[in-house]
């Protein structure tokens, strides 16, 4: 008959019937709190709340720890190119790929063979015209810079006519 019984969580058979706590039980367990003289130690809330804010640091401290990376490229803008420098081994040096589109660059088998690292760069760049150098278990990506950008005119289309005069 009315919406709202038919949208509560649980069923008919779960609120009719026997509660799980009588009374009597309740009141018997509050009456046996009050009488403790102390709070259990779980209730001492200053101890409580200085326990899971120290769990919480160790926790995040562990998070910090396993999140570092063992790839961590430089990039550089500069006002023609873009630069990515990675340190690489000289015998790892002819085991690595590289390629990019116009604003991310992809990097394989670096640190290790098969791992795939993405890059994104900070600004559109051209398809052409990029060089890697090796120097000093250094590798530096060049890549120049995208000078031109391609705008598009976006016609305005009207649904209904616009009560628009245009003052001269």
């Amino acid at each position: 008959m009315f919406p709202w019984n038919k949208m509560f969580p649980f069923p008919k058979e779960y609120m009719k019937g026997e509660s799980p706590f009588k009374q009597a039980d309740v009141e018997k367990w509050m009456n046996k709190a009050m009488k403790l003289p102390d709070p259990p130690p779980f209730m001492n809330s200053s101890d409580f709340f200085m326990q899971s804010f120290e769990l919480l640091d160790k926790i995040q401290a562990n998070k910090k720890k396993k999140r570092k990376p063992s790839f961590q490229p430089q990039i550089y803008e500069g006002h023609n190119e873009v630069f990515v420098k990675f340190p690489i081994s000289a015998d790892h040096v002819l085991d690595v790929k590289t390629y990019y589109n116009s604003n991310t660059c992809f990097v394989e088998n670096v640190p290790n063979p098969g791992n795939k690292q993405t890059i994104p760069l900070p600004c559109f760049v051209k398809t052409t015209g990029s060089k890697a150098i090796f120097k000093d278990n250094m590798l530096e990506i060049r890549i120049p810079k995208e000078t031109k950008t391609s705008y598009t005119k976006v016609p305005l289309e009207f649904l209904s006519k616009p009560n628009i005069s245009r003052k001269s």
